[in-house]
């Protein structure tokens, strides 16, 4: 293993990765609204489970239509204030648009983004309307947050914000439960990479030759610095909940779906005609890319990314979580 990354030579670069990665980014605002407290179980029951007429957008989505064993399951709005609020957390490109749609396949409730309705559907089927909840609803069972990782806060992020203030007050409206989703940030690199390059699209490509020059490499230091950042700082701060691995959902779907479920308190069994129908179509591409480019890193990026895995490793370790699956990353030295 080569040195470990130093931020002080991140910080060097900060204001061109800033102007770099937000050239190619379209801001994207949450409309966060007051924090509602909220004293019912998270328990689901039957009762919970239903079509909510209030707001009118609370409607039903089929995603598996076509499918004659599946189509007739909905993905419903559980009964307002009937959940409370749970981060769904990651680095962007970790995979949370996958995750989300396992998570509403397994369970047939919403899961929100604090990126409101502007952010695409996670599924192309249906009239997918998860999006749409409000942050305060207490209708979905997890919510997606990048956590400060966006592209629109980078000035700030970069200028090591983030460990005190960035977003701590929406951080706060969780009461500190959350799931956290790791992925190699190898991978995440460029899937990100790609995403923010192709302006916003989230099954956009790029060129490889994109990936070259001072610019790239000032991204790649941001994502080493970043990855790490958001994963330690939220494995410090989650009480209640988990961290759940990228490429152990690949290996085995339905166990690690199966954990994070619990890690909820989802206390009701699964149905199991949903988990077969979940893992059936586990592989939709509604958000792929069918191809994803790639280059090989120099040694010097190639270090400092393996440095920020041992970062979070060692922070996993500390806090008596699960480990990285490192036998499942590509990490043979470029």
């Amino acid at each position: 293993m080569m040195q470990a990354f130093r931020c002080q030579d991140f910080y060097v670069t900060a204001l061109t990765t800033g102007l770099f990665l937000i050239s190619f980014h379209y801001s994207i605002k949450a409309g966060i609204k007051s924090t509602i407290s909220h004293k019912d179980s998270d328990s689901i029951t039957d009762k919970q489970v239903q079509l909510n007429h209030q707001p009118e957008w609370a409607k039903a989505n089929y995603p598996w239509i076509g499918d004659p064993y599946c189509q007739h399951l909905p993905v419903l709005f559980a009964k307002n204030k009937s959940r409370r609020k749970w981060a769904l957390t990651s680095f962007p490109g970790s995979g949370v648009t996958w995750i989300r749609q396992l998570i509403e396949g397994a369970t047939g409730i919403y899961t929100g983004t604090v990126y409101g309705a502007t952010e695409p559907p996670i599924v192309a089927t249906g009239g997918h309307h998860g999006n749409e909840a409000d942050f305060n609803c207490g209708c979905t069972i997890l919510i997606k947050d990048h956590d400060g990782t966006e592209v629109d806060n980078l000035p700030a992020y970069l200028e090591e914000i983030s460990n005190t203030s960035m977003n701590a007050v929406r951080r706060e409206e969780y009461e500190k439960r959350a799931i956290l989703l790791l992925r190699n940030p190898i991978d995440a690199l460029f899937t990100f990479g790609h995403y923010i390059m192709a302006g916003d699209d989230q099954k956009g490509t790029v060129s490889p030759m994109t990936f070259k020059g001072p610019a790239w490499n000032h991204y790649v230091n941001y994502v080493t610095y970043a990855w790490a950042d958001h994963a330690i700082r939220w494995i410090q701060n989650i009480q209640n909940g988990t961290v759940i691995f990228y490429e152990l959902l690949l290996k085995d779907t339905e166990a690690e779906l199966n954990r994070l479920l619990r890690a909820v308190n989802l206390t009701d069994p699964v149905d199991p005609e949903r988990m077969r129908c979940t893992l059936k179509h586990k592989d939709r591409s509604d958000r792929k890319r069918s191809k994803k480019p790639t280059i090989p890193l120099t040694p010097g990026q190639y270090s400092k990314l393996v440095a920020s895995i041992e970062r979070v490793q060692d922070s996993l370790r500390q806090k008596g979580w699960p480990l990285l699956p490192l036998r499942l990353y590509n990490l043979k030295k470029q």
